[in-house]
């Protein structure tokens, strides 16, 4: 996995600037050195201060909110402000049940009821506890003050299809006062997925609340429980309207939710036809993902696709090619406008890029010119998504051999972990980066 790793003096910042402050504040009780002592801390406090404005814009400028939260995503990976390394990621941990005694769980029920400072590490202790928690955790949902009903809930999302015994219980308490509280039901419910078949004529009814966020969970709530099962008519036809909803993200979970109930769901591919060119540019996103996952049942929808191409954005390049590649397309017509935004795209547009070359593999062959040249920028992620595309070539990736050699002694750790992998596929040997010679500059096609 590529994850930014953002220089520690911005990191830190917030840390020079306490210092700065509290070495200037010692000026008091050392008056013999007052003046160094209160330059020192003051440049110190400065720099803090500089770095965290600094950082502060950066973000602001370059912060993408999603369902998850909000994620930065940085221009110029090569800077030294932020860059691009190759980590391993550790196995995902299967959770187990902690062996909670009842009157452990019931020790927690009345730390969430009683002591605020501590409910949350309860409710953690809690959702250990799985199934047999249950019994104990429904009744906090009558508590007078919502923040014991909302640990209840976000206990109960955690849980998931092992909460199937309290969809009765959640489907009495949906319609909390309390807007968050509210929400995190409905979560709950499409958490536990199949089980809460019997919830979905509710969760229909709250498609047509005046909070978007309860009808942006009600749609994904429907969308999990529906997975793999019958869908009624009038819920197909409630999600539908949700397509003409003024708020985006509606709209958006809505065509998410509609595009994943599959066959369920009469005229589909004319449906996400006419949302190719919706001024809700997510919206378009989403349709033309979707249907490039439609594979050869969306030949349709070609022309539509082309037509997008035509827009100056590059992750609708990228998108839009992704999509007609999937359906059958020729690749090499679709190779220019990949690479374009690989090399000039953001982060996430590069990102995407890679995974379109992964799907080309060896119909990428070429590109291989322009892997070469995007060895030798400045940018760390361009040369990273160079190195990646070469080694999707396969065989046909021998005859870089020579800038696959250049590429160990890379700066970027990523670059020479692949470098170094895709030599050893080649069966070529690994020599000392001192000992490589700088590749001959290609020419331009």
């Amino acid at each position: 996995m590529y994850q930014p790793q953002i220089n520690p003096l911005l990191k830190y910042s917030r840390y020079i600037l306490c210092s700065g402050f509290l070495i200037a504040f010692m000026a008091y009780l050392v008056p013999f050195y007052s003046l160094y002592i209160i330059v020192t801390g003051t440049a110190i406090f400065m720099v803090g201060f500089i770095l965290q404005i600094y950082m502060y814009r950066l973000m602001s400028k370059y912060r993408v909110k999603t369902s998850l939260g909000v994620d930065y995503l940085f221009p110029e990976l090569d800077s030294w402000i932020v860059s691009a390394d190759f980590v391993a990621m550790p196995e995902e941990v299967i959770p187990t049940e902690a062996d909670l005694s009842e009157e452990e769980i019931q020790a927690y029920i009345q730390l969430i009821q009683l002591r605020k400072r501590k409910r949350n590490e309860a409710a953690s202790q809690l959702a250990l506890a799985g199934r047999k928690a249950i019994p104990y955790v429904l009744p906090l949902f009558q508590e007078e003050h919502p923040d014991p009903r909302l640990k209840a809930a976000l206990i109960m999302r955690h849980l998931g299809p092992r909460a199937a015994k309290a969809v009765p219980t959640l489907l009495e308490v949906i319609d909390d006062s309390d807007l968050t509280v509210h929400a995190q039901i409905i979560c709950a419910l499409g958490r536990i997925g199949s089980a809460a078949r019997e919830a979905i004529p509710v969760l229909v009814d709250q498609l047509s609340n005046e909070n978007d966020d309860i009808r942006v969970c009600a749609a994904v709530a429907i969308g999990r429980i529906s997975n793999g099962g019958k869908v009624q008519a009038d819920t197909i036809k409630a999600l539908e309207t949700l397509l003409e909803d003024p708020v985006p993200s509606v709209q958006t979970a809505g065509l998410v939710t509609l595009t994943g109930l599959g066959e369920k769901v009469p005229n589909q591919l004319e449906l996400l036809i006419s949302k190719l060119r919706d001024p809700n540019a997510v919206l378009a996103l989403l349709a033309t993902e979707r249907l490039g996952l439609m594979k050869e049942g969306a030949k349709d929808a070609i022309p539509d696709l082309i037509e997008a191409l035509k827009t100056n954005h590059p992750i609708i390049h990228v998108k839009v090619s992704h999509a007609l590649y999937r359906i059958g397309y020729d690749p090499l017509a679709l190779l220019r406008p990949i690479l374009t935004a690989a090399k000039n795209g953001e982060i996430y547009v590069k990102m995407e890029a890679l995974e379109i070359l992964k799907d080309f593999g060896p119909d990428a062959e070429p590109a291989i010119q322009a892997y070469v040249r995007m060895l030798g920028d400045k940018n760390t992620l361009t040369r990273v998504v160079a190195i990646r595309g070469i080694s999707f070539l396969g065989e046909k990736a021998r005859p870089l051999v020579p800038q696959l050699r250049r590429a160990l002694a890379d700066p970027a750790k990523a670059v020479r972990y692949h470098a170094e992998k895709i030599l050893t596929g080649l069966g070529e040997p690994l020599e000392e980066p001192a000992q490589l010679e700088a590749p001959e500059a290609s020419e331009e096609d």
